[in-house]
């Protein structure tokens, strides 16, 4: 069976100095953890390859060259080549010995951390680096990188204007990006931008600035050719992200490095889920002894399922759904097509959500969850009453 695989890079260390230092032990972990699973996991090769999570392009050159050969070594092998290997960056952290050295380990994809290129918004964000400086950067990747490039926007940043992110898109559009994700702005807990936020001393756009952002965006996307293929995702024809389709469709993938997160089907609608271990330590000492499995079965499975299909312009096929579960979608979710007909689509026997639909899909999905409850509490009902 062909698998793809997710290499994340997550650790504690608080600078580059600290990170050199552990990076053997990560490089060391990652290679060991790849055996392992090659020994428990039967596969013929990886069909994608996201290298992601954290800050890849941080690590020395040398890890990086030894973690992509390492992959290569045990996912592409037998002429089995990946269709897509993407690999995550900053685009401070980028420089032609960088694309060397992925281009050379068999990386067709950059996917590239952009955020932003309106000074006072980086600043306040705490990116990296100047609007300037990332655009010559932007500069060099058009001009050295000849596969498919990525970038990720966000909106709702502290002194970020919709005018100023609609040229922001165009910049990218007109630098050959292929893929642009776009983001809202999370705030976590205890981060400096939260605590200047909570405290008053750090404004935030409002709801309807947000939505203007947000809108100028996505007319620059569409003028420009993009289809918006997923909730937060819009690309080309034909440059969607492969192994991102992978987890919205729940189909395979394995995972290596700290706080990595993998899926593996394991038949009757269950999936096994493997989390590592999100502490350093615990990882390198034993990477696959870390990983805390949990079987992820029932209306758990059923409503992750829809959750995640319908993220996508493909959306969700009732078919497969039911060869899948055993359970008709409409039996367990309710006619969502009918109960909101603005927002979701019946066509060819799959629920698509319309362009309305995808700004508005927790309201589907809250419905959604409510009525596989109360179906599943009938199911069990029906299970107690014939014993």
């Amino acid at each position: 069976m062909s698998r793809c695989t997710y290499c994340d890079f997550h650790s504690s260390a608080p600078d580059r100095t600290a990170l050199s230092a552990i990076a053997p032990r990560w490089l060391a972990a990652v290679e060991r953890h790849l055996a392992q699973l090659s020994q428990r996991f039967e596969f013929s090769g990886f069909s994608t390859i996201y290298v992601g999570g954290g800050t890849p392009s941080f690590l020395p050159s040398d890890i990086l060259a030894g973690a992509l050969s390492a992959i290569a070594e045990s996912g592409v092998a037998n002429g089995n080549v990946a269709i897509e290997w993407s690999i995550e960056a900053n685009p401070e952290d980028i420089d032609a010995d960088f694309l060397s050295i992925i281009s050379s380990h068999g990386v067709n994809r950059l996917s590239i951390g952009v955020q932003t290129l309106e000074d006072e918004a980086r600043r306040l964000a705490g990116r990296r680096g100047s609007a300037d400086a990332t655009r010559r950067i932007l500069d060099m990747i058009a001009a050295r990188w000849p596969d498919r490039r990525s970038a990720d926007l966000m909106y709702g940043l502290p002194a970020q204007s919709a005018a100023g992110l609609a040229k922001d898109v165009r910049a990218l559009v007109d630098r050959g990006f292929g893929h642009i994700s776009l983001y809202e702005l999370t705030l976590e807990d205890g981060t400096p931008m939260e605590r200047g936020a909570r405290a008053g001393s750090l404004a935030l756009p409002d709801d309807d600035e947000r939505a203007d952002q947000y809108d100028a965006a996505c007319e620059e996307l569409l003028s420009a050719g993009f289809d918006h293929y997923e909730v937060s995702n819009w690309a080309l024809p034909g440059q969607e992200c492969i192994h991102n389709m992978h987890y919205w469709n729940m189909d395979d993938w394995l995972a290596v490095g700290p706080s990595g997160v993998g899926n593996v089907n394991i038949g009757a609608g269950r999936f096994m889920r493997l989390e590592n271990s999100a502490d350093d330590a615990i990882y390198f000492d034993d990477p696959s002894g870390s990983v805390h499995e949990v079987l992820v079965t029932g209306l758990d499975a059923m409503f992750e399922s829809l959750m995640l299909a319908l993220r996508t312009s493909r959306g969700f096929g009732l078919v497969a759904f039911a060869e899948r579960f055993g359970h008709d979608a409409v039996e367990v979710f309710g006619p969502l097509h009918e109960l909101f007909a603005e927002s979701v689509i019946l066509e060819a026997g799959r629920w698509r959500a319309t362009a309305r639909g995808m700004d508005t899909l927790n309201r589907v999905l809250v419905r959604a969850l409510s009525n596989s409850e109360r179906f599943y509490d009938r199911l069990h009902s029906n299970d107690e009453g014939t014993r």
